[in-house]
């Protein structure tokens, strides 16, 4: 991964193909942006034809799979230089693909979409199953994401067990977003690139988080393409 700077916008670079980009706290923020402005910033430096992000709502609609929705927290696209943008504060981008078919998705995976089974959506539609790699985005650490019992109990509710993915540490229990992602991915034999994932929440020189900012935070974006 390296950094660069774009008319004054920081990005980490992870992959060029597919490109995957995340916005950095900057002089000129990207979140901030309009989608037009987006677009045009990434059509002048990397030659992209289109550029989509959207309303997100911690739910499972996928644009490109889904019919109309007033939010989407994923896309799917085919197409080679259409841009799309995942807005996180402390959940999981994830970005999944397979670079010989030009399939891509992108993910917004909060708690709640992966309870609600976002991931095992994407993966077992029709393109889904051609996904060979993934990359998890930053997000909150275990280190920080501190949850109460109210909030394993929705699991139980769901008949899913999360007991391996919580730690305990000075009375208080702590959840691997990460972790849980990974055990998802791992069952549709998907290939996880990178090993770890910077931790919104520690990150405060870069990073945006909801956790640590409150109202204050604005969005880290995630963007890919072919």
């Amino acid at each position: 991964m390296k950094e660069i700077v774009i008319e004054g916008s920081r990005m980490m670079q992870v992959s060029e193909n597919p490109m995957i980009l995340i916005s950095l706290k900057s002089e000129s923020d990207f979140s901030t942006f309009s989608i037009s402005d987006k677009e045009s910033l990434l059509s002048k430096h990397f030659n992209i034809d289109a550029y989509r992000d959207f309303q997100q709502s911690h739910g499972i609609n996928i644009f490109g799979i889904d019919e109309v929705s007033n939010s989407f927290d994923g896309f799917y696209t085919d197409q080679k230089k259409e841009a799309y943008g995942i807005k996180t504060a402390d959940c999981i981008p994830l970005i999944l693909w397979n670079p010989k078919k030009f399939i891509l998705f992108g993910l917004h995976c909060g708690w709640r979409g992966l309870l609600g089974g976002i991931v095992e959506k994407a993966l077992s539609s029709k393109a889904g199953r051609e996904v060979t790699h993934a990359f998890i985005g930053p997000h909150i650490s275990c280190n920080h994401f501190e949850v109460q019992q109210d909030f394993i109990e929705t699991f139980i509710s769901s008949e899913i067990n999360i007991d391996k993915f919580i730690t305990k540490k000075d009375g208080k229990s702590y959840m691997n977003l990460r972790s849980f992602c990974e055990q998802k991915l791992i069952k549709f034999n998907v290939k996880i690139i990178n090993e770890s994932s910077p931790c919104s929440y520690e990150k405060s020189d870069s990073l945006f988080s909801w956790r640590r900012d409150k109202e204050k935070s604005l969005r880290n974006v995630c963007l890919s393409w072919f």
